[in-house]
């Protein structure tokens, strides 16, 4: 971010993409990181940041959300709760190429947004750049693979939902829930 006669701050990934960015067990099993390379991948796993980041300016505050990122409902919850007040996800999907995985990348956005009732501007530079209300709704966006810039405005909002304070809970409980139902049945089917 940079601001007229300030140091400019910079925000680095939290989340890597594995196989790609990060490359587990690399130190016990070195020949993952060559694969990786051949693959379009990196050598090494690349530094992240501690924990979600939130930039404040004088009119908002808002979440910076890298790449993959996005597809993380409880890293953007957190940088909700930090106190944005609009997302903001900066992205390169071209290595996607032209399949469904861009547009299934995009469309997490709106999952974002209606999460946290937060409305969300979306760049990709080869992918689908938009304006998503707080409701989820895209209000523009653009074609894949089509050099354009859009403008658009967007609402501020610093109130909390349910999921922004309490992540995945649902979805967590559905789960155990789950996990305790299949032991429960595997015990009556032995019995």
């Amino acid at each position: 971010m940079i601001n007229k006669n300030e140091t400019p701050l910079f925000v680095h990934k939290s989340k890597l993409v594995l196989g790609v960015e990060k490359i587990p067990f690399s130190k016990w099993i070195p020949w993952l990181e060559e694969l990786s390379i051949q693959n379009g991948g990196t050598s090494g796993t690349l530094g992240i940041e501690d924990s979600p980041k939130v930039y404040n300016t004088p009119k908002f505050s808002f979440a910076p959300s890298i790449c993959y990122e996005s597809i993380y409902g409880n890293f953007i919850a957190e940088q909700c709760k930090k106190g944005s007040d609009v997302i903001f996800i900066i992205t390169n999907d071209g290595w996607w190429g032209n399949t469904p995985g861009y547009k299934q990348h995009a469309s997490f956005a709106s999952l974002r947004a209606i999460e946290n009732r937060k409305s969300v501007a979306r760049s990709a530079n080869t992918g689908i750049s938009c304006f998503i209300n707080q409701r989820g709704d895209i209000t523009q966006a653009t074609k894949w693979w089509v050099p354009t810039a859009i403008n658009g405005i967007i609402n501020k909002n610093n109130e909390t939902t349910f999921y922004t304070q309490n992540g995945d809970l649902i979805g967590q409980t559905f789960a155990i829930a789950s996990l305790l139902l299949m032991v429960y049945l595997l015990f009556l089917k032995k019995t």
